[in-house]
């Protein structure tokens, strides 16, 4: 039973949130690369509000002490959003636009982190599992 715990939680949680954390990367990355553009900033939102609705979704499969930095991601994106839609509300900026505003609140890298070492946990696990099976 908990091999297949694990498999669920890997599929259903942290294998598209790790997904996101890639995907949110390189977004971040071209972001600066564009000179902090409207359409990086763009793509930055849809991942960043993908992972936070994951997180609220299917975030209470996480183990007791992981589910701390899944609320302090969802807090840090809650914050995030808001900023970045009222920017944008004033701005009406086009794709090639410069895109930033102030954030006093710092993404959580360390919770990031947790979870992801989580992740390769349990995916190395589920590996020993299949070549022992």
């Amino acid at each position: 039973m908990e091999q297949e715990t694990d498999s669920r939680l890997l599929d259903d949680l942290l294998g598209p949130l790790h997904m996101h954390f890639l995907v949110a990367a390189q977004a971040y990355a071209d972001y600066l690369a564009d000179g902090k553009s409207f359409l990086f900033a763009a793509s930055l939102r849809r991942t960043n509000a993908s992972a936070r609705q994951l997180l609220l979704d299917r975030g209470w499969r996480l183990p007791d002490d992981a589910q701390a930095d899944a609320a302090a991601l969802i807090r840090h994106w809650d914050v995030w959003l808001t900023l970045w839609d009222n920017h944008a509300a004033r701005l009406r900026p086009g794709p090639g636009d410069p895109f930033a505003f102030a954030n006093e609140h710092v993404f959580p890298r360390e919770s990031q982190a947790r979870l992801e070492a989580l992740y390769r946990r349990r995916l190395a696990a589920g590996d020993k599992a299949r070549a022992s099976a």
